[in-house]
């Protein structure tokens, strides 16, 4: 039986205290969840004012890895959408309004669009990618120096975002501790063999160089565009390590777009940098800053090379922008009597014809060369010959080419030389001709080496020769006289005046290491 109040029992009291204690917690906890979705719903929707759109722009290499960042970094307030853009129209766009933020590709070429645009663009380093050596698999190179000067090496397009990779690259080796830091004129060096060395390729470089059995220098996320879908193309980092190319995000927008603009830029840096942006970076191709994200299928782990002085690496390029473009010259080589002595296992003039043989195997043929020797009187009463006048490699010759003219010329140099040293007419003549030559699509140049002084009498004199080569230097046509002086038997003060008068590069070499040395530091000095 349950239990009954017996007769007499009052009834128990029912627990109201208990019960309405439970009414007042459930209700808390019903104002707290309230308060909470309002909040969350309020800033969600409510606490926007209005909602704002901030255009990014990027390269098409590019735009997937800025579309996965700015996906991290919307929200219902702000939305940021990526429009593609070639790099080559960066600055036009931009000058134009057509993004608010910009992710460029280097920090050269952000510096190159701010000077075009004529103001600063704010930027800030959100993420990295090692520069490599990308085409046809190659021997991993000791250094960037080395690979710039071998015969694999290749240049991408004028236009291309990654133009000045090779020259980042040059330059952060060299500033390495212990690597002879700012010594411009062994980083000019490597610039000028370079230039001289790497035949432009076009279209996609990276499968275009391996076409040809060669690399170019890109950043890792260009080979992994490019190799997607073509298993047959590599990439090597050299054993000095890997520069980093900057990925920055610059804000364009100027007026009333730059509070925006700023503040989703601010946005958009977070995602780059956050766990979840790095792990989009590494699946889109690319690293954080610090390139410890390797991309699968790309060359792994990598020694950073320090980041280059940014005025150093503007220099660089300035001097590469130079460089690059084709060079004439006129290379007038002494054959007195005295190119016969000794140097070594071989001679003066053995030397010269060695060391000239290897630049005009390896320059491209884009370039102009002709070449004259001197000696007293050998030449119908002049001491001049022309042997092989002044054309672009590539040019037919007869049956032949100018190339091969010119390897033929060389080759003869031995077998012409006799006599004294004519070098004051000889150097006003070749100047004259080098004038009347100028072409305004070249770098115009006179190379003159030689190991004595002048030896003729009654001629021009030193005095004379400087001041008719000045009457002849137009800033309009420049045309400048690099001096070489072979051994220390050259008359190297006259040489130094002769090269000075026309805004040109005087040198020495006792050796043929030393004087290819010294035509690429005369090549590096181009026509200003």
């Amino acid at each position: 039986m349950g239990r009954h109040d017996a007769p007499g029992e009052s009834a128990p009291e029912k627990p109201r205290g208990r019960n309405l204690a439970r009414l007042l917690l459930g209700a808390g906890l019903v104002a707290i969840l309230v308060a909470g979705i309002v909040a969350i719903v309020g800033g969600k929707f409510a606490g926007c004012g209005a909602t704002n759109t901030v255009t990014v722009m990027a390269d098409p290499a590019l735009a997937a890895a800025a579309r996965s960042q700015a996906s991290l970094a919307s929200d219902r307030c702000t939305t940021i959408a990526v429009t593609e853009a070639p790099d080559r129209e960066s600055a036009g766009r931009l000058a134009g309004g057509g993004a608010d933020l910009w992710l460029a590709p280097s920090r050269l070429r952000a510096d190159a669009v701010s000077a075009q645009l004529g103001r600063e663009l704010p930027t800030t380093v959100v993420a990295g990618s090692p520069i490599v050596l990308a085409g046809t698999a190659i021997p991993q190179p000791a250094s960037w120096s080395e690979a710039m000067t071998q015969a694999t090496i290749r240049a991408v397009p004028a236009d291309s975002p990654y133009a000045d990779a090779p020259v980042a690259a040059a330059v952060a080796e060299s500033s390495r501790p212990g690597a002879g830091a700012g010594d411009d004129q062994a980083l000019n060096a490597v610039l000028a063999q370079y230039a001289q060395a790497a035949k432009r390729v076009s279209g996609e470089p990276v499968a275009a160089a391996a076409a040809e059995g060669g690399v170019v220098a890109v950043p890792e996320y260009a080979y992994l565009t490019e190799k997607k879908g073509r298993g047959e193309l590599a990439a090597v980092v050299p054993k000095t390590g890997a520069p980093r190319d900057e990925l920055l995000l610059a804000v364009a927008a100027t007026g009333d777009r730059k509070a925006a603009a700023t503040a989703a830029g601010e946005r958009l840096t977070k995602a780059f940098t956050s766990a979840d942006g790095l792990a989009a970076l590494a699946r889109d191709g690319l690293r954080g800053t610090a390139l410890a994200e390797a991309p699968s299928g790309g060359v792994g782990a990598v020694t950073a090379l320090p980041d280059p002085d940014r005025a150093r690496l503007a220099r660089a390029e300035q001097t590469y922008s130079t460089l690059a473009v084709p060079l004439k010259a006129l290379v007038v080589v002494d054959t007195s009597g005295s190119m016969n002595e000794k140097v070594g296992d071989t001679t003066r003039i053995g030397m010269l014809a060695s060391g000239f043989t290897k630049v005009v195997t390896q320059i491209p043929e884009a370039n102009a060369v002709g070449l004259w020797t001197f000696a007293l009187a050998t030449n119908g009463g002049k001491d001049w010959t022309e042997v092989v006048p002044t054309a672009r490699l590539s040019d037919k010759r007869g049956p032949t080419t100018q190339r091969q003219a010119l390897l033929d010329g060389v080759n003869s140099l031995p077998g012409r030389v006799r006599g004294g040293t004519g070098l004051y007419d000889t150097t006003l003549a070749a100047y004259r001709q080098a004038v009347k030559d100028f072409d305004p699509a070249y770098s115009n140049s006179l190379i003159l080496l030689s190991d004595g002084g002048n030896e003729k009498n009654g001629g021009t004199t030193l005095d004379e020769l400087v001041a008719e080569l000045k009457k002849l230097v137009d800033p309009a046509r420049p045309v400048n006289i690099h001096t070489v002086g072979i051994s220390k038997d050259a008359d190297l003060p006259a040489l130094k005046k002769i090269a000075d008068a026309t805004g040109g590069t005087a040198q020495s070499a006792d050796t043929e290491q030393q004087m290819l040395a010294d035509f690429v530091n005369a090549v590096a000095k181009r026509a200003k």
